[in-house]
């Protein structure tokens, strides 16, 4: 599927998963569909997105994004052209009005932080520095699953990569290094409750 080079901004990429499918239930498939497998960023950015949302209540929810999220930024790091995921992810669903309700959530945020970001320090999150952040993002992923059990914990590590994501739509290497600084938040957060 060839890419979608109209997805530069956080706004975009919330419109384009809210055409995703056509039935009550949206799968990780029909997003994957809608704005195509070789958009890594923006196929990134959507399970970090709604993680952080109230949706992220769901039970297992966090560890499915953080899962989808490994599987993406270790992609990214082995330099795959197109996005390979297993079926068992692609067939998961979630209801069309929860994933309204985490866009609607989403909308007003990012609006604002689609002014704020700008093509700044773009060589951050460009080969062959990008594979830092995606190192990053893919072991971010992998802990994901773990932290289901420490509240918000979860939701901080989901923001972390939203960052780094968005900063792989915008080009935007500053999000890269504020993505950076939260994801030792959530370590910190993750290392204090567990001691």
């Amino acid at each position: 599927m060839p890419e979608n080079n109209d997805l530069d901004s956080m706004e975009a990429v919330l419109d384009t998963i809210a055409d995703a499918g056509d039935g009550r239930r949206v799968s990780v498939e029909d997003i994957v569909d809608e704005i195509g497998d070789d958009a890594f960023g923006p196929l990134m950015l959507i399970p970090a997105l709604v993680a952080v949302t109230p949706a992220s209540g769901v039970p297992g929810l966090t560890a499915t994004a953080g899962l989808i999220i490994a599987l993406v930024s270790f992609q990214m790091v082995i330099g795959r052209k197109a996005l390979w995921l297993p079926g068992f992810i692609l067939n998961r669903t979630m209801s069309r009005s929860k994933l309204d309700t985490a866009r609607d959530w989403l909308a007003k945020p990012a609006r604002i932080i689609d002014r704020l970001t700008g093509k700044r320090l773009s060589f951050l999150v460009k080969p062959p520095f990008s594979v830092v952040p995606a190192l990053i993002c893919l072991c971010a992923g992998l802990v994901m699953p773990f932290l289901e059990v420490i509240p918000f914990s979860g939701s901080v590590m989901a923001g972390a990569v939203s960052l780094f994501a968005l900063s792989f739509v915008t080009e935007d290497g500053i999000l890269s290094v504020l993505g950076t600084a939260l994801v030792a938040t959530a370590g910190y957060l993750a290392w204090t409750a567990i001691v």
